[in-house]
């Protein structure tokens, strides 16, 4: 009985600290629910009663837990929560600048995990390092990261200017591990990279991410109109967004005057942001599109096409059509929650349904791979298969199971940050959006 009035009394110290940290009807509606007071229930009876003693940083996790799960309750794949450690690096990314090692990281293993490196960039840490693209990370400072999240390994690696980071990497036709000692410098994300086709200009934005990209858009256009360029392809493939702030600083770059985006909440829908008056490039352009294509790069690309601006020459858009507000948490984490939607200046509604293009055409820059499994077939035996005109043979293993996987074309690198790299042969989008702006007088 004394047990009972003693877990009463520590649930009421706990009720007493969630009307202590929420506003009374908030507070009240939780605790006024049963599922509510469960949580906080479990919370007590876990800390008190579960067999294993739990140190904080155990209890720390499952309060995260907790959040993760209520989160992800909600079913909404833009409301995200992020740990202390990975909204910190949002706040880098945000910025535009961080301290490492200037090389770009990918997951090794296909649920997400572990790190390897796809490119490094000329005249940072990892490049004068002689590390190379394909090198897989093994350690970070003497720890395993083969099975952290991605999010994490770049955690580790990332830290405070000048201080050093020691990288253990496994490169294919080495029979050891490779260990580069490496002393972090400032790192600038480049959003925007830039080439000329005869007097054409070429602009491709990867990332509405940070705030650099509207002085790195204007730095580009200038550098381009000093080569004497007439025409300009604006390329959002693959862009999947960013800040709402970037991207109406990107369409007012291209337009005279007008609404660039209106938002519409629970309660009210305004303008968010106009054309400034000033453009960086009033003359004929194209807006290239693809199914990644989300977010900003449809704030933008829906901006160009409703006045007429631009063409839209692509694939229909991914559909991201609302925005997320970030609130700090007093764990130094972040909750990222899709709190308004956005419309076009013609007031269309493109989330789930995505922008169409003026001019469809398909993307077949990185065509999807050729791969097949099966099975059936008698143990060892070789499986010829053809699809599409295309024929492959394959051996069967000891359960008669067979797949193959056709190599999947790297995308090429560019030498230098900035430099677009372009393929006129195979990048259909792009040769079409070269026929119309020829065709312009």
């Amino acid at each position: 009985m004394k047990k009972r009035a003693w877990l009463i009394a520590g649930l009421g110290v706990a009720l007493a600290l969630v009307y202590a940290q929420l506003p009374r009807p908030q507070a009240e509606n939780l605790l006024q629910n049963p599922n509510g007071q469960a949580l906080l229930e479990v919370y007590q009876r876990i800390q008190q009663d579960y067999l294993e003693p739990l140190p904080r940083e155990k209890l720390n996790a499952l309060l995260e837990g907790a959040i993760g799960g209520m989160v992800s309750a909600l079913k909404d794949p833009f409301t995200s929560y992020s740990p202390p450690q990975r909204a910190s690096l949002r706040q880098e990314d945000l910025r535009g600048e961080f301290f490492g090692i200037g090389a770009t990281l990918s997951p090794a293993n296909p649920d997400g995990t572990g790190a390897k490196i796809e490119g490094v960039m000329k005249g940072l840490p990892a490049q004068r390092a002689g590390m190379r693209a394909g090198d897989v990370i093994l350690e970070v400072d003497g720890v395993d990261v083969t099975g952290l999240p991605l999010q994490e390994v770049v955690a580790r690696i990332r830290g405070r200017e000048g201080t050093k980071v020691t990288i253990k990497v496994r490169r294919e036709g080495t029979p050891a591990p490779l260990v580069f000692e490496l002393i972090r410098e400032k790192v600038e994300i480049i959003s925007v990279s830039t080439a000329r086709i005869g007097d054409v200009g070429y602009v491709a934005l990867e990332t509405f991410g940070n705030f650099k990209v509207e002085d790195q858009l204007k730095k580009a256009i200038d550098g381009l109109k000093a080569q004497g360029i007439k025409k300009l392809i604006l390329d959002l493939r693959d862009n999947g967004g960013g800040l709402l702030d970037q991207g109406c600083a990107v369409a007012s770059a291209f337009l005279k005057e007008g609404p660039i985006v209106y938002t519409r909440t629970k309660n009210l829908t305004r303008v968010w942001c106009e054309a400034s008056g000033k453009p960086l490039w009033d003359g004929p352009m194209v807006v290239l599109v693809n199914g990644n294509s989300a977010s900003a790069s449809e704030i933008v690309a829906g901006a160009l096409q409703d006045y007429g601006r631009a063409k839209v020459i692509g694939e229909k858009t991914f559909g991201k059509g609302v925005g997320q507000t970030p609130y700090t948490l007093a764990n130094g984490g972040e909750l990222t929650l899709v709190t308004f939607e956005w419309l076009t200046p013609k007031r269309r509604a493109i989330n789930k349904e995505g922008l169409k293009p003026d001019i469809e055409v398909k993307d077949t820059r990185f065509p999807t791979p050729f791969s097949l499994q099966g099975a059936g077939a008698p143990p060892g035996a070789e499986v010829s298969v053809t699809l599409n005109g295309k024929t492959v043979k394959v051996k069967a293993d000891a359960e008669g199971k067979f797949t193959y996987a056709e190599p999947q074309r790297q995308r090429p690198l560019p030498e230098d940050r900035g430099q677009a790299v372009l393929d006129l042969e195979q990048d259909a989008i792009l040769k079409r959006a070269l026929q119309e702006l020829n065709a312009t007088r």
